[in-house]
């Protein structure tokens, strides 16, 4: 829901003789979604720590199966698996750290981008706690996305051990397979703090928007490698969340109905929808 007008406040602002003005694309900057990877990556650092126990274990179960069985090695997997899990509680702060910081950052671009396109200063008009249950969405979902990753490196390095334990692998094998258990877990993380940044920063982005009374954005590519043909085809096309405008001309393109799959909802989708200030009257 609008809070303000944004098309008025330019108005009044300045003598605007155009129908529209495209906002300045905002692009999340790299070195945020290396942040967020960070902690993600204290998990798989955890399971790196806890592979030479795992492997003496191993190695010792191989060796005297009279005294040990599969069923040591397995416990001291879900011993470490029950202690690096309470990290949780250590990064659940810094994943929020983490998103204020996306947040403030992506409000003073805003600021800076409505300031220079219409001369208009948002500074106090808009602030935090208008995006605080974007904020708290984004906090949780990160904050299951890392216990998930945990998770899956765990299971890995167990059927790992179990696999080795079947076959007499010997543990300089083992070895090797649990540091590409974790390897995958950190390849999984990078590849998912770059798309939570990406859906923080398009839930940032269509938030202010709406909060300016902006119903019209323009579909933006990410130009990623491997797009998706669809989003390629929707590459700088106009759309609107106001069923009314749908099929009104603007600068020679005609607005569309937004399609079910918004920029940045798609998993590993980095496209981003760019704010677009147009006047009717």
């Amino acid at each position: 829901m609008a809070s303000f007008d944004l098309a008025t406040l330019a108005r009044r602002r300045r003598n605007i003789r155009r129908k529209i003005i495209v906002l300045r694309d905002i692009v999340p900057t790299t070195i945020m979604a290396t942040n967020l990877y960070t902690i993600y990556a204290r998990m798989l650092s955890a399971w790196d720590a806890a592979l030479p126990r795992i492997i003496s274990t191993y190695e010792r179960t191989l060796s005297e199966m009279t005294t040990d069985s599969p069923t040591d090695v397995a416990q001291e997997v879900e011993d470490a698996g029950s202690a690096i899990n309470r990290l949780l509680l250590i990064l659940t702060p810094e994943v929020r750290d983490w998103a204020i910081g996306v947040e403030q950052w992506q409000r003073s671009k805003w600021i800076s981008t409505v300031l220079s396109g219409t001369g208009v200063d948002l500074s106090t008009f808009i602030g935090a706690s208008d995006a605080r249950m974007t904020l708290e969405t984004a906090i949780n979902w990160n904050v299951s996305l890392i216990s998930n990753v945990s998770q899956q490196a765990q299971q890995r390095i167990s059927n790992a051990v179990f696999d080795g334990l079947r076959n007499n692998n010997p543990p300089r094998e083992l070895a090797k397979d649990l540091r590409e258990a974790v390897t995958m877990g950190r390849d999984q993380a990078m590849r998912r703090a770059s798309d939570q940044l990406n859906k923080l920063s398009a839930s940032l982005a269509d938030e202010r928007r709406r909060q300016a009374g902006l119903p019209v954005w323009k579909w933006v590519h990410s130009r990623k490698l491997h797009p998706r043909q669809t989003h390629i085809d929707r590459d700088g096309h106009l759309y609107s969340d106001d069923p009314e405008l749908v099929g009104k001309v603007v600068d020679g393109k005609t607005i569309m109905a937004p399609p079910k799959d918004l920029p940045g909802q798609l998993p590993y989708c980095g496209c981003r929808s760019q704010s677009v200030l147009v006047f009717f009257n």
